[in-house]
């Protein structure tokens, strides 16, 4: 079956955007609800693409947001809470909504984006748990009228990350060292554009029905490694120094209760699961040939010249 209408959560977001003009490009009509539609002018430019102003959180906007839709997909999440109860609304008390939404509307086609080592039973932090708990409740709750296929990416990295680029910036305003809590925490980054080709193509696929899809790259690194191939790229001088789990767990004390909470107790917890694909088919795309790259973008004039040599080709 064609889904040509399709209900977007989240698509303001970075990976949201990516899949927005996937899907327009592949003819959906693609509706995205937001809250500030002024900040996601640039999505209008595709005729495809629909913004309209929206708090989906809201049971009354869900309902009246998938009338009329084909296909939904989630792809809302948070990494931090700033009230106790944040992941078990967004995570698992919004799926219900969204799945009783579908359900009252006749939605058939659900997909969702939920998180590598996403475990209700076992996960480490109450990120992982409550991500866990979302997807059974989507599998469990959805499976009698909706045909539900959920994806469990490693971190994911490209244009406007909030991954690379953010330590990116912090790297190359680094002076003398930098303190890196959970160095030896694996990882297998996968590049948005894989990942966005990944649920274009589930779609109108009946094959991906009832199945749960772990995405990764094809390489994995610890975090130490990542940042070091990080700093290298842009030209960085300070140093990485790799912390022990017991100053780990103080530098995420310290900075969850700072504004912005660069890093907290609760990403502490999540990188003690290794962030890696145990087996099954890996995305193609290289985070090392990625990284050598950015140095383009943070005035890194070394890599700006090979860049430039190597554009005619």
């Amino acid at each position: 079956m064609k889904h040509n209408n399709i209900l977007l959560l989240g698509g303001s977001g970075f990976i949201g955007k990516q899949l927005a003009f996937a899907l327009a490009n592949r003819g959906c009509s693609v509706t995205i609800p937001c809250r500030r539609p002024h900040r996601n002018k640039a999505l209008l430019v595709h005729p495809n693409i629909r913004i309209i102003e929206s708090s989906v959180l809201e049971p009354d906007n869900l309902e009246s947001l998938v009338q009329g839709q084909d296909a939904v997909i989630n792809l809302i999440g948070i990494l931090h809470q700033r009230k106790a109860d944040d992941f078990r609304q967004v995570h698992i008390n919004f799926i219900k909504t969204l799945v009783t939404a579908c359900t009252n509307n006749r939605i058939k086609r659900l997909l969702h984006l939920s998180a590598l080592g996403a475990d209700q039973a076992t996960g480490t932090s109450v990120y992982l748990r409550s991500k866990g708990e979302g997807e059974n409740q989507l599998h469990t709750f959805g499976q009698k009228d909706i045909h539900v296929t959920s994806f469990q990416p490693s971190v994911v990295f490209g244009k406007n990350d909030q991954f690379i680029n953010r330590f990116a910036a912090i790297l190359k305003l680094c002076i003398g060292f930098f303190p890196l809590a959970c160095p030896h925490s694996k990882l297998a980054p996968v590049y948005v554009g894989d990942l966005v080709e990944r649920i274009v193509n589930a779609v109108d696929d009946s094959e991906t029905y009832s199945k749960r899809y772990t995405v990764c790259g094809p390489e994995v690194f610890t975090l130490q490694q990542i940042l070091e191939l990080i700093a290298d790229a842009i030209g960085a001088s300070c140093r990485i120094v790799p912390l022990g789990n017991g100053l780990s767990k103080l530098q995420a004390f310290i900075l969850q209760n700072l504004p912005g909470k660069l890093f907290t107790m609760d990403n502490y917890r999540s990188l003690q699961t290794p962030n890696i694909c145990e087996g099954g088919e890996l995305c193609s795309t290289s985070l090392r040939h990625y990284i050598q790259d950015i140095g383009v973008l943070f005035s890194n004039k070394k890599h700006y010249d090979r860049f430039r040599k190597q554009l005619p080709r």
